[in-house]
């Protein structure tokens, strides 16, 4: 009872943050999965891409309802990621539960800070780039979400506006949809490990998600709380330290 208790609360958290802010909540999935529930990491890291999968199309769907979805720089962005992409679902097949783990919490703590000094600025100004910029950003959010499971968007959002120069909330949803074909991807590329991977835990988190992301993404397409995405930071910060704690240092 309690497992699928704190099941329905990680749902619920993961849902809010896809929702609302457009980002972050999927990287809880891989560490919640490892240290609550007892998987190991790379059955964590698939069962993490469904969950992503199932949250990411019902908030773009929303976003899309409301004319926030850029298809065409979503599907320029994934394209670039394939490869990427590719190398890191194939790579953590063999890699180790210290380096995903490890890696992850690196991750997390890079979205926690990212997210939290976003929350402090106005509007993101696009800036004039180096051409190289966009492949190697695109390349890099293929790799991450192959590898690790996640969507990364915290690294697609930002490229959007800053590569592409679109507003937040477009970036939002256009972000949606590269973490929704990135960890399509990376999931048809583990269809090795789908049976190795007890779904009972994360279904009842998908099903969370779901739910809680359906009525969120109404919300925020109309709402940019400064204040929830500081939260959130906060939470993904502590998250990410654990992780990184445990894994370094008490593993």
């Amino acid at each position: 009872m309690l497992d699928i208790v704190c099941a329905i609360l990680l749902g619920s958290i993961m849902g809010a943050a896809l929702g609302l802010v457009g980002t972050g909540g999927a990287i809880l999935a891989v560490p919640a999965l490892v240290y609550i529930f007892d998987f190991p990491a790379l059955q964590a890291t698939t069962a993490s891409l469904v969950i992503v999968i199932a949250a990411a199309l019902v908030s773009a769907r929303i976003r899309a309802k409301a004319k926030q979805v850029d298809y065409r720089k979503a599907l320029t962005l994934w394209s670039i990621g394939i490869v990427g992409n590719a190398v890191g679902a194939v790579a953590s097949k063999s890699a180790s539960d210290f380096i995903l783990l490890t890696g992850i919490s690196i991750i997390i703590l890079g979205a926690s800070i990212s997210m939290w000094i976003r929350s402090f600025q106005g509007e993101i100004v696009s800036k004039e780039r180096h051409p190289i910029v966009l492949p190697i950003m695109g390349t890099l959010i293929g790799f991450i979400a192959g590898f690790f499971g996640v969507g990364g968007a915290f690294l697609v959002v930002p490229t959007l506006i800053l590569a592409f120069g679109v507003s937040a909330h477009i970036a939002a949803g256009t972000g949606l949809i590269v973490m929704l074909l990135n960890s399509a991807t990376a999931l048809l590329i583990r269809f090795d490990t789908w049976s190795k991977v007890d779904w009972s835990t994360p279904i009842v988190v998908l099903i969370s998600a779901v739910v809680v992301a359906w009525f969120a993404a109404e919300k925020g397409t109309r709402l940019k709380s400064k204040s929830l995405e500081r939260g959130f930071a906060g939470l993904l910060l502590a998250v990410g330290l654990f992780t990184f704690i445990e894994t370094v240092f008490l593993a």
